[in-house]
């Protein structure tokens, strides 16, 4: 079987992928993670949340849907 994750977009490179994970560079430098699990019939799913790592000053941001985004230090 082969399993297929159409993530990339133009300028994107695989950076890596481990476990569950699979790491995307951005064109941008930014990297972002995702998590892939089998749902209870035994499907690849990619999970709904993400981790972005971009430049900043140390500081975590979580957004919602919902447009509440909630920061730490």
């Amino acid at each position: 079987m082969q399993i297929k994750f159409e993530i990339l977009k133009k300028g994107d490179t695989v950076f890596n992928v481990w476990e569950n994970h699979i790491a995307v560079k951005k064109k941008s430098g930014d990297v972002e993670i995702y998590k892939f699990y089998l749902d209870e019939e035994g499907l690849p799913r990619l999970a709904e949340n993400t981790i972005l790592v971009t430049q900043g000053n140390g500081s975590i941001s979580v957004k919602s849907d919902s447009s509440v985004e909630i920061s730490t230090f």
